[in-house]
């Protein structure tokens, strides 16, 4: 089996986000990472949330942090830059992320071993962005249609086949670091241009394409509370299992993680969706 690296890039100021890593972790922990003997690494700005799980712990340092968000601007490009450095610290042939809103409900397996130079995994094809319904997708042809953009690895155009690829998921091998590289410079380039805050996962895209990468998507292996609705519901729900067992218990974390339903009940899902 192809050597893996699962990364996790879990930053900023609210722990829901930080408590999303460690779902993630546990969710996966006895059938995927142990089984396996698959190591995990945690980029993080908080690392002693990370006290006590069985992860390797890369730190963010607030100059990191500043320059990969363009200074601040926008937040994403921290995890192009953190997969990068993930990847530049590890031997594994390649790396696999999750945004800290989804976890693994099969074996990624079949999705590792399709990891192969030139060749990536994504977790979804949203839309050619040129035929887009979709109001924020269409926000890059209303920057970028007609424009040549210069960029550190050359003269940029949208082009009809550009597409929205949502980086939820991305799997990479490691001859491939210099992808995260160029996505990032694409991204710092396009990033004023265009009224969207996908403008990171829209930059690797781009480098996918231009650079003839074959694309696995592996959406079905997951599930997820992306929605603004599953995330109301599922961060205090979180937020109240830490309370209880502590940060840092990651045994007595794994002995109780059964308790923890983020399946909204439906008076919840009612609720939410008819304003009750």
């Amino acid at each position: 089996m192809t050597s893996c690296q699962h990364v996790i890039i879990a930053y900023g100021e609210q722990l829901g986000y930080h408590h999303g890593a460690k779902y993630q972790i546990l969710a996966g922990w006895e059938k995927i990472y142990k089984k396996n003997n698959i190591p995990i690494r945690i980029v993080t700005d908080k690392p002693e949330l990370f006290s006590g799980y069985p992860v390797e712990i890369m730190t963010i340092s607030p100059v990191q942090k500043f320059d990969w968000s363009l200074n601040g601007i926008q937040h994403f490009g921290i995890k192009l830059k953190g997969l990068q450095w993930a990847m530049e610290n590890q031997q594994a042939e390649v790396a696999l992320l999750l945004d800290t809103d989804t976890y693994w409900t099969a074996h990624p397996r079949v999705l590792i071993e399709q990891i192969k130079p030139n060749s990536a995994v994504m977790y979804c094809n949203e839309s050619f962005v040129m035929k887009s319904s979709n109001k924020s997708i269409s926000r890059f042809p209303e920057g970028l249609l007609f424009k040549k953009v210069q960029t550190n690895i050359g003269v940029y155009e949208l082009s009809s086949s550009s597409r929205m690829l949502n980086s939820s998921m991305i799997g990479l091998h490691r001859q491939n670091i210099d992808a995260l590289t160029h996505a990032h410079d694409l991204f710092r380039a396009l990033e004023p241009m265009v009224n969207a805050h996908t403008v990171e996962q829209f930059s690797l895209s781009e480098i996918f394409r231009m650079k003839n990468y074959k694309v696995t998507f592996g959406r079905k292996l997951t599930r997820d509370w992306s929605s603004t609705g599953k995330k109301n519901y599922v961060t205090p729900l979180l937020g109240d299992f830490f309370s209880e067992y502590g940060e840092n218990n990651f045994e007595k974390h794994l002995e109780k993680f059964a308790k923890i339903n983020i399946k909204r009940p439906v008076t919840v899902l009612l609720k939410q969706k008819l304003g009750f």
